[in-house]
């Protein structure tokens, strides 16, 4: 009888935790067990607002696939998925494809941008380790362009986080505790820096407990942070697009 083959395609907290539960549970079955993921580590996306801010390095934020998985029992494939035939069970990689008779799809998400025109195409988005390590980069290029230039360019201090949700909040939160030390370390007076967060609902964090999200909106103001919501946030993008 051939052996079943499943593969799994993405290496994020789906794709990863059911490779593991596999490997666990069909110890004695022969079916073969295929993991494809385009780069060779699984990177912790509760994490990438950190990385994204630099208050943690990005070698902190990804975790080596091939030290994670029992390679005796599953094929890690580095390569990327390009299609999906279900009627034929196959997969076209970028070099190469692979049958299955099982298919698991973790291939990730998208950020949200509610329909906001310009958002995706000025907006910064917090959505793998390399775009936050682009972030963390470009935040620390304005600092330094600041410092040199002649002609101070206020914009270059001031941030702006589109939506005041889980991921907007702590990145502003980390943001709080990075802009102190870029501050120090380009010799900027830390009161020129704004960071504002633009939030379409009532108030930041809906659904959390209304404590909770006042004790949350005291530390970020008691920092330097700001939060726009429904009464002020209509057409203010439009305005923010050069900061």
């Amino acid at each position: 009888m051939n052996k079943q083959r499943i593969v799994i395609l993405g290496a994020g907290y789906g794709g990863l935790m059911t490779a593991i539960e596999l490997q666990r549970n069909l110890k004695d079955n022969p079916a073969e067990i295929t993991l494809v993921n385009k780069h060779p580590y699984h990177y912790q996306t509760t994490w990438l607002h950190e990385t994204a801010a630099g208050t943690i390095h990005h070698d902190q934020t990804r975790i080596a696939i091939r030290e994670v998985i029992n390679k005796q029992r599953i094929q890690f494939m580095e390569d990327t998925v390009i299609a999906i035939n279900p009627e034929e069970k196959k997969v076209k990689l970028k070099n190469g494809e692979i049958c299955y008779d099982t298919l698991v799809i973790g291939l990730g998400f998208e950020a949200e941008t509610f329909g906001i025109p310009g958002l995706k195409e000025n907006a910064f988005m917090i959505g793998t380790l390399n775009k936050a390590r682009l972030l963390r980069e470009h935040l620390a290029y304005n600092f330094a362009q600041y410092h040199n230039e002649e002609k101070k360019d206020p914009a270059r201090l001031n941030i702006v986080v589109g939506g005041g949700g889980f991921t907007g909040i702590e990145f502003l939160g980390e943001l709080a505790n990075r802009i102190p030390e870029l501050c120090e370390e380009y010799d900027i007076d830390k009161v020129k820096v704004r960071m504002i967060s633009i939030e379409s609902s009532p108030t930041v964090l809906p659904g959390f407990d209304p404590d909770l999200v006042e004790y949350a909106m005291n530390s970020l103001e008691t920092r330097g942070g700001r939060v726009c919501n429904r009464r002020i946030v209509k057409g203010v993008w439009s305005r923010l697009y050069r900061l």
